[in-house]
C-alpha cells in the first residue's frame, strides 16, 4: 500500500478489505483460502491487527464465526472463496440470520465480466449471491475496488445498529486483485433506535395499571445490553420475567422475579402468562419452539418491543407495538413509571410455584434425564459457555436448563441445524479465552463437523465435549415411535471408535457409561482446562413433546 500525494491510499481490493474490518475493530477472521480469494490473504499476510483462525470446511468455519458473536456480541466475520464454498457456508449464515447473531461474510467470485453470465467459469453455477440473499439479512456485491470499503463499513454498521443476522459481501476475484487510491472510512457512531415518545405512553399506561404483568424478554435484550433496565423495570413492576430460549441469562435463573418455560409444551408456567393482564415482549418474535407451535397466549393485553418493524404484528397483533432499541425502550418506559405501585403481591409467588412444579413434574416422568442436566449445568458453572446442539441431552438443556449470565447458552433455534455445537465452542472459546466452554453435542451432529477438531487443536481452544453417542439420531428414532407406528428407518449411526478419533488429534477422551462416571469425569474435564472429549453412552431418552 503506497499513500498518494490527496492523502488516500494505493491498495488492492484484498488490502481494502482487511484494512477496512481493521480500521472498524474486526480483530478474528475465520477463513479458508481459494484461488479467487487469494488477494484477501496476501493482505492478511500483512498486517498484525486481525488474527486469522484457518477452518476445514465452509459451514464449520460459519459456525465459528457464529459462535463468536453469540458469546462476546462482536460481529463474526469469516471469508471464503467462491461458488461451492458460498454454498456451504449459507447453512451457518441461516443460523445467524434466525438466531439474531452478527456474522459478515465476504466472498470472492468469479471475474466481473462473468457474474450473472453463467458461462461454465470455475466455481461459476448461476447468481451466487442469490443463494445467500434469503439466508442474510444483507447482501451486496462490489463491483470496484472504491466500492469495498464503503460497502463494509456499511455492512458492519448494519449489524451493530439494527436487528443482527447474516451479512454477505461478494467481490469478483479481477476486483480484489485491483488496484485503487482509496480512503477507508472511519466507523460512524452507534446509535440506538429510539422508540416512539407516544407507543412509550400508550404502553406506560398499560403497564402502570397492571397487577399481573409478565415480561416475555428474548434476545433483542441481550443484543442491547438491556439487563440493568430490565431488572429495574421487573422490580418497579412487580413483574415476571420469563426469558426466551436465547433470552436466557439476561437475568439470572436464581433472580427472585424470574422465571422459565418450556417452548415446546404447554405447561404451568404457560399459564401463568396466559393469565397475565399485561405481557411486556422485549426483543423477541415469538419462535415456533418458544411459543409452543404459537399456541401460548400472551396475557390480556400485549406490548411488543422490537428493534426490527416487521415482527411487530407477524405472529402475535399488539395492542401497543413499539420499533426500537430495547434498553432505551425499556428506559423510556422507567422514566414514565416513576409513581408505579408493585403488582399484587402474590402474582411472582404464583409464577415460582409454576416455575418449580414444571421442573418438579419433568423430574418425576424423567429422572435420569434430569439427572444427567444436573449434573451438566452444576459442573458447568454461573458464567460459562454451554453449547449444545440438537441432540438427547441438548433438547433437554433447551427446555429444562438455566443460565446465570447473558450469553452463556448456544443453541440452534430457528433455522435448527444439526453439527454447530463442535464449532461454534471453537468460535466462542476464542472471543471469551478467560470462560470455561463447554460443547454438548450427539454422535450424528458430531460427524457433521469432526473436521473442526483439527482447528480446536490448531488455536489451542482448551474447552470440553461431551459427545452424547446413542447410535441413533434420537429425536428422529422418537418420532417415529410416537407417531408412525415405530416404523424405525434411517435412523441408525454405524459410528466410528470415537476414543481413536480423538487419540489422532492427541484430545485426553473418556468415557462415561453411567451417570457417576459422566459426574466425575465432566469436573475433572472442566478442571484440567485443556481441550477433552467425553463420549457419555447413558441412554438419555428424547423429551416428550407434550
Amino acid at each position: 500500500m503506497e499513500t498518494s500525494r490527496t492523502g488516500k491510499v494505493r491498495m488492492t481490493g484484498g488490502e481494502a478489505v482487511t484494512a477496512t474490518l481493521a480500521a472498524h475493530g474486526v480483530e478474528v477472521i475465520f477463513g479458508i483460502p481459494g484461488g479467487h480469494s487469494l488477494a484477501i490473504y496476501d493482505a492478511l499476510s500483512k498486517q498484525r491487527e486481525i488474527r486469522h483462525v484457518l477452518g476445514r470446511h465452509e459451514q464449520g468455519l460459519g459456525f465459528m464465526a457464529d459462535g463468536y458473536a453469540r458469546a462476546s456480541g462482536r460481529v463474526g466475520v469469516v471469508t471464503t472463496t467462491s461458488g461451492p464454498a458460498v454454498a456451504n457456508l449459507s447453512c451457518a449464515m441461516g443460523c445467524a440470520t434466525t438466531d439474531t447473531s452478527p456474522v459478515l461474510a465476504i466472498s470472492s467470485t468469479v471475474r466481473s465480466d462473468l457474474v450473472g453470465r453463467n458461462r461454465g467459469g470455475l466455481h461459476d453455477c448461476g447468481e451466487s449471491l442469490e443463494i445467500m440473499r434469503p439466508v442474510c439479512r444483507h447482501v451486496h456485491r462490489c463491483f470496484s475496488v472504491d466500492d469495498i470499503p464503503l460497502a463494509i463499513a456499511d455492512l458492519l454498521h448494519k449489524l451493530r445498529t439494527g436487528r443482527p443476522g447474516g451479512a454477505y459481501c461478494e467481490i469478483p476475484c479481477d476486483i480484489l486483485g485491483a488496484e485503487a487510491e482509496l480512503e477507508i472510512p472511519v466507523p460512524r457512531t452507534l446509535q440506538r433506535v429510539q422508540p416512539d415518545p407516544k407507543q412509550v405512553e400508550s404502553a406506560v399506561r398499560l403497564l402502570a395499571d397492571a397487577r399481573h404483568p409478565v415480561i416475555r424478554v428474548g434476545t433483542g435484550a441481550t443484543v442491547s445490553d438491556a439487563g440493568t433496565e430490565l431488572a429495574e423495570l421487573a422490580v418497579r413492576l412487580g413483574a415476571i420475567v420469563v426469558p426466551t430460549t436465547l433470552g436466557r441469562g439476561i437475568l439470572a435463573s436464581d433472580h427472585p422475579n424470574l422465571i422459565t418455560t418450556d417452548g415446546v409444551s404447554w405447561t404451568e408456567v404457560s399459564e401463568v402468562i396466559a393469565d397475565a393482564d399485561v405481557v411486556l415482549a422485549v426483543g423477541t418474535m415469538f419462535k415456533q419452539e418458544d411459543t409452543a407451535n404459537w399456541t401460548a397466549k400472551l396475557g390480556k393485553k400485549l406490548i411488543h418491543v422490537d428493534i426490527d418493524p416487521e415482527e411487530i404484528g407477524r405472529s402475535y397483533e399488539p395492542a401497543v407495538g413499539i420499533v426500537g432499541d430495547a434498553k432505551a425502550a425499556l428506559r423510556a418506559m422507567l422514566d414514565g413509571l416513576s409513581d408505579r405501585t408493585t403488582a399484587d403481591a402474590d402474582w411472582i409467588a404464583r409464577g415460582k410455584e409454576a416455575h418449580s412444579q414444571r421442573l418438579a413434574n419433568q423430574r418425576r416422568v424423567s429422572s435420569v434425564e434430569m439427572k444427567a442436566l444436573d449434573i451438566l449445568q452444576s459442573a458447568v458453572g454461573r458464567d460459562a459457555i454451554l453449547v449444545c446442539d440438537r441432540c438427547n441431552l441438548g433438547y433437554w438443556a433447551y427446555r429444562c436448563g438455566q443460565a446465570y449470565a447473558p450469553r452463556t447458552f448456544q443453541y440452534p433455534m430457528g433455522y435448527g441445524a444439526l453439527g454447530g455445537a463442535l464449532p461454534q465452542a471453537i468460535g466462542a472459546k476464542i472471543a471469551c479465552p478467560e470462560k470455561q466452554v463447554v460443547c454438548v453435542i450427539g454422535d450424528g451432529g458430531f460427524q457433521f463437523t469432526a473436521t473442526e477438531l483439527a482447528v480446536a487443536v490448531q488455536e489451542n481452544t482448551p474447552f470440553t465435549i461431551v459427545l452424547c453417542n446413542n447410535g441413533v439420531y434420537g429425536a428422529i428414532k422418537a418420532n417415529q415411535e410416537r407417531n408412525f407406528g415405530g416404523r424405525l428407518f434411517g435412523c441408525s449411526l454405524v459410528n466410528p471408535d470415537f476414543s481413536k478419533i480423538a487419540e489422532a488429534y492427541g484430545i485426553p477422551f473418556a468415557r462415561a457409561e453411567t451417570l457417576d462416571d459422566f459426574e466425575k469425569a465432566l469436573g475433572c474435564g472442566i478442571w484440567k482446562r485443556e481441550l477433552n472429549m467425553i463420549e457419555l453412552t447413558v441412554d438419555i431418552s428424547d423429551p416428550p413433546p407434550v
